[in-house]
């Protein structure tokens, strides 16, 4: 049977706890299976370790680092990374109900910040689910590989 997840991608709002759900997503991206922290977390969260936010490239493009300008970008990256065959990935309405999802995961970035991630588990309504992870990719990493 599959594990189900939802990928949200948020801006970070002065306020607003990243154990929390946000009113407001930039995007948001259905896994089909393998939605489970130790198989999807830690595959978002290599590919978001090192990952800068800014507003605008200079001619000078960042070489060394990941850099995505804005959380546009860095969704359009997200899918580009996660998106290998037909299926499995689809890229929803931000906000769409689905009913059958046993992980929801946030990502939260804005410009010249560190982006955190948050997983959330639970009776699969969001009024019920239960955070179990906020932190930095790197955490993500080092509590669930």
């Amino acid at each position: 049977m599959a594990t189900r997840a939802i990928i949200r991608v948020a801006e970070r709002e002065d306020g607003v706890s990243f154990s929390e759900h946000p009113e407001e997503i930039r995007s948001q991206i259905y896994h089909h299976w393998d939605g489970y922290p130790e198989g999807l977390g830690c595959k978002l969260a290599e590919f978001l370790c090192d990952f800068r936010v800014v507003n605008g490239l200079p001619l000078n493009y960042f070489e060394d680092i990941k850099v995505a300008n804005g959380m546009g970008c860095l969704s359009a990256q997200l899918v580009a990374g996660l998106k290998e065959e037909p299926g499995q990935v689809y890229i929803d309405y931000p906000g769409q109900d689905r009913f059958d999802i046993e992980f929801i995961y946030y990502i939260w970035g804005t410009e010249d910040k560190d982006i955190w991630m948050s997983i959330f588990t639970g009776p699969h309504s969001i009024e019920d689910d239960k955070c179990i992870f906020v932190g930095t990719p790197q955490k993500l990493i080092e509590k669930f590989q």
